[in-house]
């Protein structure tokens, strides 16, 4: 899901995957972390990401997240 959204992304902005190693100031072996562990972006890197076009993958990422956080709270 985020995978998909992410590519759907760098597809319509016409980014490479080193463009978004750039933006988030990390190599490709620590986006490729995230992308498989979306629960491990930071605040700054969604901030990020959203400023710079990648509206998808930061709906996606926020919901994630609220999830995780949903669930936290519950317990």
């Amino acid at each position: 899901m985020v995978k998909t959204a992410f590519i759907n992304d760098l597809k319509r902005l016409r980014y490479k995957r080193y463009d978004v190693c750039s933006m988030l100031q990390c190599t490709m072996p620590t986006l490729k972390s995230r992308i498989n562990n979306p629960e491990t972006f930071t605040i700054n890197e969604i901030v990020v990401l959203k400023d710079n076009g990648f509206y998808s993958l930061c709906e996606k990422l926020i919901n994630i997240i609220y999830d995780e956080n949903s669930k936290n709270s519950k317990q």
